[in-house]
């Protein structure tokens, strides 16, 4: 081909800074642009490069040239690399809007290297130059713009590729795309995991996939890096964006400004989604004598703002308040609504039966009336009349206060639809928003910005939705970020509740979101079920001085000292002392020097002032504003720091640095024993730190301890006269932890909270006991300790919630992690807003690809496409969705329960099993053999087995083939004394498993 001979004359123009990461700018001052091989002209340089890389990709190989040496033109090539830890890279496009403001981070000073990657023209692989379109633009200058197709790649592509793709010359590498995997992961200093190598592996894979199936006559293109990074500052993404909030905080140097994903806002997407939106949404459940999920708690069957006010029966609203008839034979007889509830897993209608007594006379009943929603017919729309009802209880009489705001107020929860939204045929008078009652769970903690966890202090908000499934609610995917902020300058997380307060305020009284569910509008009301913090964050968020003081609970006025000569009883610290009320709190915030006199406190009959009795104005008084939080009872008492990191670390370090401190020999015994019990197999984690280091011991590691080392010292080291006092304590512990650490109680749970109030006195009176038996005078006594006395309020909780699994912190404490790793990859000038930014974008993706709906710019309600399910469903969902959204970094459970999974059934081990036949007969114990269970029958136990809190099995003759048993609880038996198999009750929720189901009759 004759090579084109046209001289051309080229100068040097100054192009400015390029405007995103990796872009290269360049400029050449030309009329035109020929190819030197077929002569085709184009009228900027990047034109003919494209082209040269497309369709001339042998004579580009051969000759390392774009074009003529004696011709080539002079480039001046700059080079700008913005801070690549920053989250914001502005677009260059001209319908870009800029989000920054003067807290926009700071950008790296010009950087002079060049990439020649985008220079030397040896880069002739079009799929490589697809992917690397993704992060750098060749644009020639300030108003040239990419085209639709600058990232296409033509079909003939993957068969070059493949022809030049020689195994054989590639050695010692299998291939080519070997080789620049390699390269791509050892070549240099940057980092990469292996998680992100899957996640970048299969991203490549399913893009070349896309490609290979483009039809004929369709392009493929692949976006541009500022398209991904900075999708939300551009008008025309389609794509819906989560809007952070800029709030003001005050500091010690006057306000600040933090960046916080409101809950309203999650709350929207939830609703929004049609995944999620069912499950997030839940009425109270009254099925009596259990706890299986935290509706059947008493705050949400009993306070105001969980009650549900509607439900549609039969294609209509019933409404509270409302009189309907039911499915009987007898018209006199009809029904007031009050509200909602599920048990039983049907669902109820409460309030009371309304009765004819004569024409114009009707009595209401006094007594709370349950319904099968099934019974009703239809609303009686008859007006009515206040002289026409009366209530009835022995005789009739006016209407009570409850069954005159039924029938004539009105519930703050309706709200009329406006007359815009409804069709012409529909009585406007009678239609309503639906209401979905979405409880809310908040979370706070402080974590450190630095990878030593030391420095950097940042305190951060979570949120959670309370109807999720234990597991669920649990889950990464489930737990929703609402910001964080550097603890510095006076500022701190308490300085966000401002913005929390004001947002909850308007969720409690009701805001209108588009429910997935209904495909429709429905009023969403939040209330707040608890929050979950640490002891001393608990002690703030009330308004209280730290645990450290004289009246450190939140709950009560007991005064603890450390004094010597502070003396007290054991049941002072059993009983209950006086209680610290909601009251109490809104009297002490209402004066900020907190002088407030709180009468009968500490004692009754006593009034002293606020700030003699811990109330301290800490800047969380607006808490009080909310009518779903109460401090003294919404706080719950939170195992992992009350019971691990509180007693039991306590204990531990007592018994390995005081009680056995110049007993090396006995030392060295108990761990022995211990690296022995990593043989079991009942336990899912196993112990393997050194009893010297107890001081640094975590959550997870005295999870594994308290349920070995109770049984351990109790048939190994009983007659330890340097043992003797402290041995009862951890007994009691073990046999406290076994019980606290289940999921759920499924009957029986008024014993079960008897169980768990007498295993916390137990415990204190062994504590007690110690504390005056001790000749030790290293020994720090337990008993004044404040998270000894929280124990107490146990009880309380597990009554008001539910079990105290359900509000252990150990998964939002697990969640830290993610927001560190946030962190670390900002730039540290505005790290509120960057991690905010980061988190918000997760959200809108998750919506998108689970078929939210979202408001366009345009104000209409639109849906990703159905290609999109459809294309993940046919590749691996499962791969896809544990790859790319979060399941590879699931939170890990170190609970150890006792529940069970789908391959929990080992070789060699213990648990508890019923027949498949028969689900419902009562479960036995079993040894797995192989392919055969061993049963094993309990023996009766002694007063000192009780004490001791064992039992133990000998093995039976019987046995059934494996196939034919369901596990229904992993036990543990790993301790042998001949004949008898030592069953641990320490092991978490064994204890009441055996009580519950084998040994119930004791």
């Amino acid at each position: 081909m004759q090579k084109n001979t046209r001289q051309e004359t080229y100068k040097i123009v100054k192009t400015r800074p390029p405007k995103r990461q990796g872009e290269l700018n360049f400029s050449i001052n030309s009329g035109v642009f020929a190819c030197s091989e077929c002569e085709k002209e184009f009228e900027k340089p990047w034109l003919l490069k494209r082209h040269s890389k497309v369709h001339h990709i042998s004579n580009q190989m051969a000759t390392n040239t774009v074009l003529d040496e004696p011709k080539q033109a002079e480039l001046i090539v700059e080079n700008t690399i913005p801070d690549a830890n920053a989250f914001d890279y502005s677009s260059d496009e001209d319908d870009s809007s800029s989000i920054g403001d003067e807290e926009d981070n700071i950008i790296d000073e010009e950087n002079d290297i060049v990439d020649n990657f985008f220079d030397i023209e040896m880069n002739s692989n079009p799929v490589f130059n697809a992917f690397s379109d993704m992060f750098s633009s060749a644009a020639a200058a300030d108003e040239v713009s990419m085209t639709d197709d600058d990232s296409e790649i033509p079909e003939e592509v993957f068969e070059t590729i493949g022809a030049v793709n020689d195994p054989t010359s590639c050695y010692p590498f299998r291939d080519l795309q070997t080789m620049i995997l390699f390269a791509f992961i050892d070549g240099d200093n940057d980092m990469i995991s292996q998680r992100m190598l899957k996640k970048i592996l299969l991203a490549m894979n399913l893009i070349i996939k896309i490609q290979q199936e483009t039809p004929i006559g369709r392009t493929f293109k692949l976006p541009h890096l500022d398209a991904l990074l900075n999708y939300q500052a551009r008008k025309k993404s389609k794509m819906p964006v989560f809007p952070s909030q800029r709030i003001s905080v005050p500091g010690s140097n006057g306000n600040a400004f933090a960046h916080i994903n409101l809950l309203s806002d999650h709350l929207r997407f939830l609703m929004a989604n049609p995944k999620k939106s069912k499950l997030i949404s839940s009425m109270p459940n009254r099925t009596p004598n259990q706890s299986i999920c935290l509706e059947q708690g008493e705050k949400w069957r009993t306070h105001h703002l969980f009650q549900q006010p509607m439900h549609t029966v039969n294609g209509i609203d019933v409404w509270f308040g409302n009189i309907v008839y039911l499915k009987t034979n007898d018209c006199s007889i009809r029904f007031l609504v009050e509200s909602f509830h599920t048990a039983n897993k049907n669902i109820f209608a409460r309030g009371y039966l309304v009765r004819a007594i004569s024409i114009v006379c009707y009595g209401v009943e006094v007594a709370v009336t349950d319904l099968r929603v099934e019974q009703i017919s239809h609303v009686d729309t008859t007006p009515v009349e206040r002289y026409h009802y009366y209530s009835i209880s022995s005789s009739l009489t006016r209407l009570s206060p409850a069954h005159d705001f039924l029938l004539f107020g009105v519930h703050p929860m309706k709200k009329p639809m406006p007359l815009s939204v409804l069709p012409g045929n529909v009585d406007r008078d009678a239609v309503f928003y639906k209401v979905r009652i979405v409880s809310i769970i908040l979370f706070t903690d402080d974590t450190s910005g630095n990878r030593s966890k030391q420095y950097n202090p940042f305190e951060s908000w979570l949120m959670r939705c309370a109807a999720l499934p234990f597991k669920d609610r649990n889950s990464i995917a489930n737990i929703q970020f609402l910001s964080t902020i550097p603890k510095k300058d006076g500022a701190n997380g308490m300085s966000l509740l401002p913005a929390i307060v004001d947002d909850f305020k308007k969720l409690e009284k009701g805001v209108k979101m588009f429910s997935a569910e209904d495909n429709e509008y429905v009023l969403v009301v939040a209330p707040i079920l608890w929050i979950e913090a640490d002891t001393p964050c608990h002690s703030e968020l009330c308004g209280l001085l730290g645990p450290a003081t004289t009246f450190p609970c939140r709950r009560c006025y007991i005064e603890l000292r450390r004094a010597k000569d502070f003396v007290k009883d054991l049941s002072y610290f059993c009983e209950c002392h006086e209680r610290r009320t909601r009251e109490h709190y809104v009297l002490a915030n209402s004066l900020p020097g907190r002088d407030t006199e709180i009468p009968n406190a500490p004692k009754i009959g006593m009034n002293t002032p606020a700030n003699e009795i811990s109330f301290r104005d800490r800047s969380t008084g607006r808490l009080l504003e909310l009518q779903s939080f109460d401090p003294e009872k919404d706080t719950p008492v939170e195992i992992l720091h009350t019971i691990l990191l509180g007693v039991a670390k306590y204990m531990v370090i007592d018994l390995v640095k005081v009680v056995l401190k110049n007993d090396i020999a006995t030392i060295a015994r108990l761990s022995e024993f211990l690296t022995d019990y990593t043989r079991s197999t009942g336990l899912s984690r196993k112990f393997t730190r050194n009893l010297r280091h107890s001081g640094s011991f975590l959550g997870r590691d005295f999870k594994v301890l308290l349920q070995i080392l109770p049984v351990i010292l109790i048939t190994e080291f009983s007659g330890n006269h340097e043992l003797d006092l402290v041995i009862p304590c951890f007994v009691e512990l073990g046999r406290l932890c076994s019980l606290v650490f289940v999921r759920q109680v499924t009957s029986d749970f008024d014993n079960y909270i008897i169980r768990v109030d007498n295993a916390v006195k137990r415990l204190i009176r062994a504590l007690f006991d110690y504390d005056k038996g001790t000749k030790n005078e290293l020994h720090k006594a337990y008993c004044t300790k404040p998270k000894v006395h929280y124990l107490t309020h146990l009880k309380e909780d597990i009554i008001r919630f539910g079990p105290a699994l359900n509000y252990e912190t150990e998964k939002g404490e697990q969640f830290n992690k993610h927001i560190r790793e946030h962190l670390f990859h900002t730039n540290r000038q505005n790290t509120s807003r960057d991690v905010c930014l980061k988190f918000a974008k997760q959200v809108a993706l998750q919506h998108v690809i689970d078929g939210g709906s979202w408001i366009n710019s345009s104000g209409n309600r639109e849906k990703s496409g159905t290609g999109i399910e459809r294309f993940i469903k046919d590749n691996n969902e499962s791969l896809f969705y544990y790859t790319f959204f979060g399941g590879s970094r699931e939170l890990k459970d170190n609970n150890d329960t006792g529940d069970i999974e789908d391959d929990a059934v080992q070789n060699n081990s213990f648990g508890a099993f019923v027949f498949k036949d028969d689900p419902i007969s009562r479960p036995r114990i079993g040894l797995v053999s192989g392919s055969v269970v061993k049963f094993l029958s309990i023996v009766p136990r002694t007063d000192n087995d009780r004490n001791n809190n064992y039992a133990k099995a000998v093995m039976t003759d019987e046995h059934s083939d494996v196939a034919n048993m369901n596990l229904v609880c992993k036990l543990d038996l790993h301790i042998f004394r001949n004949p008898f198999y030592i069953v641990n009750l320490s092991k978490f929720g064994s204890y009441w498993f055996i009580f519950n189901n084998i040994l119930f009759d004791e």
